[in-house]
């Protein structure tokens, strides 16, 4: 058994500090105990620490319990999120397990619930470290399968079940960049190597890529790569 990372996201302290004290009382596996009082929060620090096991109250501010599950699954689909809620009503629990949730609880949790959830994250797989993140996996392989197409921001969000605000938000705190800049980058990386590779046309090439305006992509390349296109493919070819 493994010692686990864990989040708690109450807008509650003493909620927190529940949980917190039953973790050291009982010396469950936990290596770390992340702390949200809101759900922004939780979702941040869901991305930088990759928590195991994460406790999401249902009503928080910033974002709800549910919306923040939403987004975290995304990004680390291999996490357990579990809802900790004092509303016992069936429509909150249904969404909750449609979210992709591993359980719904009922306030006040007991000790024992808590220790039988630490127990079962610290006995799973640990998830394998290095690749990009799963989000932006999943963000790259939309759009390099859209490549030549019009690609709106809506479009991926949809494809990866999360809202617009959810998905710029998340994606920029992971990468630094916006989704929008994001896209650009990988269609002046793919005319690029079409230049390197193949005799088509610039025009061709703007096409191919998704700019409709072989002007402005030869201008986009320029400021990216300090020369036009055509010159970038001569340079190549002289090596």
């Amino acid at each position: 058994m493994r010692d686990i990372k864990l989040l708690v996201a109450d807008d509650e302290s003493t909620v927190r500090t529940f949980i917190k004290t039953v973790v050291a009382k009982e010396h469950l596996p936990v290596s770390a105990c992340l702390e949200a009082d809101n759900g922004l929060d939780a979702v941040r620090l869901a991305a930088e620490h990759r928590p195991d096991l994460i406790l999401l109250d249902i009503r928080m501010p910033g974002c709800d319990g549910l919306q923040a599950a939403e987004t975290i699954l995304a990004q680390s689909p291999g996490a357990s999120v579990v809802i900790v809620s004092a509303y016992n009503e069936f429509d909150y629990a249904r969404t909750a397990l449609r979210a992709g949730v591993a359980d719904y609880l009922l306030k006040p949790v007991r000790p024992a619930e808590i220790a039988a959830l630490v127990a079962k994250a610290a006995a799973a797989p640990a998830p394998p470290a290095g690749p990009v993140h799963p989000l932006v996996a999943q963000v790259e392989q939309y759009i390099r399968a859209n490549l030549d197409s019009p690609i709106k921001l809506r479009d991926i969000a949809q494809a990866v079940y999360l809202s617009q605000f959810h998905l710029s938000r998340t994606f920029k705190q992971l990468t630094g960049r916006s989704v929008v800049d994001h896209i650009q980058d990988l269609r002046l990386a793919q005319a690029e190597e079409l230049l390197k590779a193949t005799g088509l046309t610039v025009t061709e090439i703007a096409g191919r890529v998704g700019f409709k305006d072989a002007a402005y992509f030869t201008t986009c390349f320029k400021n990216r790569y300090g020369v036009s296109p055509l010159q970038y493919r001569k340079n190549f070819g002289n090596r």
